[in-house]
């Protein structure tokens, strides 16, 4: 039977009235077994330190053992049944920890230390089970006794699970030859176009800056209100989903699904808002040109969220099932980052810088997870448009952990425009998109025309289709 005890040392874990009575996963032998080796063997003394925390470990005299070993480890002391007792009775543990007699047996009850690995990855995966029961009890617990909406219970799980494969994600130490072996083959497939190279944005010279939207990268696009960026990452989600058949989501936190679809179909039809709004039945010409928009925008892969109030775990769980339904996923647009709340607005952050960069954390989180590309759009401060200057990281709104978590950071910048402006224009201008950071390539500023009319960015003499050769995945 369970013991309120497995957790830290001489701290009871705290149940509930539905699981008091009721075993958790666990193996005492087990446990043994790969204690036992780390006092063996070096190489299972440290795939245990590097896989395995004293809270993975069932029986509270386990854990002291395991922080005794840890402890020789760091000070790097030779570690076998005489210097962990003796490290145990320093700490004064040893009564705890089953005294010297029970020490003493563990190298005896391990079957065959070369298996140490297979007893780490047993220990390790009965811990995750535990960790999973007690997160969705708590939920359970929230949902017969807290007035939470449904939703939110949802939101809670559903961040309880991310954060747990989150800080048992394993990707481990790995040779760099093996690294780059699977680089190079991969690098031949792309140059024998057996493998696509990563989707162009459609702006030659933004690709050959970033040479692509790479999987698992988190590219930020920042700029102050009505410069247009959320203009340019439609038109980038359009020319990858209509030119690659690639799947795009869009989450949409400002705008309606219906204003998103109309941008798209007046970039499509080259139509203002106001002429799709002012249509005349008997304009033949005009909806044909509709009825051509329509048909090329119809069946792209383009998918649009437009709920005000999403988190990242709900775009995560949102893409993952997209990803599944159409077993792949391309590119996640957001837009944008400061409108997004925590999950269930339980964050721990204690104000909205901190916010700001949990949830810039975990879109980061979820691109290397889902390996797909993620552009998220940012607000600038006001700093810039006060001192009449180019944009900086520094201007990032409400946090600088954005910079630090973004793999690209983009700025779109207005240089004739002034503090206090607030008339749109309606002439095509100039505006300068700043590769500001890079992390695999350089800095570059790239000058695209702007036409507010139909909320377009073109290159000269570019009219939007990616730059050969460029070819639909498979």
């Amino acid at each position: 039977m369970i013991s309120e005890q497995a957790s830290l040392p001489g701290k009871p874990i705290n149940l509930s009235e539905r699981l008091k009575g009721h075993a958790l996963p666990h193996n005492i032998a087990m446990e043994q077994s790969v204690l036992g080796c780390a006092m063996l063997r070096l190489e299972a003394l440290s795939a245990m330190i590097s896989k395995l925390r004293f809270s993975d470990f069932y029986d509270p005299r386990h854990q002291l053992i395991f922080e005794a070993i840890e402890m020789l480890h760091i000070d790097q002391k030779p570690c076998d049944i005489l210097t962990v007792t003796n490290q145990l009775i320093l700490n004064e543990k040893i009564g705890s920890a089953g005294g010297r007699e029970y020490v003493l047996s563990l190298p005896g009850s391990v079957p065959f230390v070369a298996n140490y690995a297979s007893y780490i990855e047993l220990v390790r995966g009965l811990s995750l089970k535990r960790r999973l029961i007690m997160a969705l009890d708590g939920v359970i617990e929230h949902t017969f006794s807290s007035d939470l909406e449904a939703e939110q219970l949802i939101e809670l799980a559903a961040q309880r699970i991310l954060n747990i494969r989150e800080d048992e994600s394993d990707l481990g130490l790995v040779r760099v030859g093996e690294v780059l072996s699977d680089r190079v083959n991969e690098l031949h497939l792309m140059s024998t176009g057996v493998r696509v190279q990563s989707p162009k944005t459609g702006y030659p010279g933004l690709d050959r800056v970033l040479g692509g939207l790479r999987k698992g990268a988190l590219y930020v696009l920042a700029s102050r209100p009505g410069v247009g960026k959320s203009a340019l990452s439609l038109n980038i989600a359009h020319n990858v989903a209509r030119y690659y058949d690639a799947v795009v989501a869009i989450f949409s936190l400002e705008m309606s699904k219906e204003e998103v679809a109309t941008r798209l179909l007046s970039a499509k039809t080259a139509m203002s808002f106001q002429q799709l709004e002012t249509l005349d039945e008997k304009d033949k010409r005009a909806w044909d040109k509709i009825a051509a928009g329509l048909g090329e925008l119809y069946d792209v892969p383009l998918y649009i969220d437009d709920h005000s109030s999403v988190n990242v775990v709900e775009i995560h769980a949102r893409c993952r099932q997209l990803q599944l339904k159409h077993k792949r996923l391309d590119l996640v647009v957001v837009d944008y980052l400061q409108l997004m709340g925590t999950a269930s607005g339980r964050s721990r952050a204690e104000n909205r810088q901190q916010q700001i960069a949990e949830i810039s954390r975990m879109l980061k989180v979820m691109a290397r997870d889902l390996d797909v590309p993620v552009l998220a759009l940012s607000q600038l401060s006001r700093e810039v448009d006060k001192a009449g200057r180019r944009p900086r990281l520094a201007d990032l709104r409400e946090s600088g952990a954005i910079e630090q978590d973004a793999d690209v950071v983009m700025f779109l910048h207005d240089p004739d425009a002034k503090e206090g402006d607030k008339d749109y224009k309606e002439e095509i201008t100039e505006v300068d998109l700043i590769v500001e950071k890079n992390r695999q390539g350089e800095r570059a500023l790239i000058t695209l025309q702007w036409n507010p009319e139909i909320l377009t960015f073109t290159e000269d003499d570019y009219g939007g289709t990616p730059e050969a050769p460029f070819a639909p995945f498979r």
